[in-house]
């Protein structure tokens, strides 16, 4: 199962995220029409890991707006 996100910067949450440990895809590959976003993929994903990728992603999201303008 994967989900999609949308996101302002896709590069900035990339990234930010790896720096948390996570690894998502860009969305630019895989849209054809929507708007920019990252594509995580959650099949496998354990209840408590879910929660602190929610956490992280949170996190993300407030640096990319105030590193990367949004």
């Amino acid at each position: 199962m994967n989900l999609w996100v949308p996101v302002q910067d896709e590069s900035a949450v990339v990234n930010g995220l790896r720096s948390y440990g996570w690894w998502v895809a860009a969305g630019a590959r895989f849209r054809s029409s929507s708007a920019a976003g990252v594509r995580i993929s959650v099949a496998e994903l354990e209840t408590a890991d879910a929660v602190r990728l929610a956490s992280d992603f949170a996190a993300v999201l407030g640096e990319s707006e105030a590193t990367y303008g949004g």
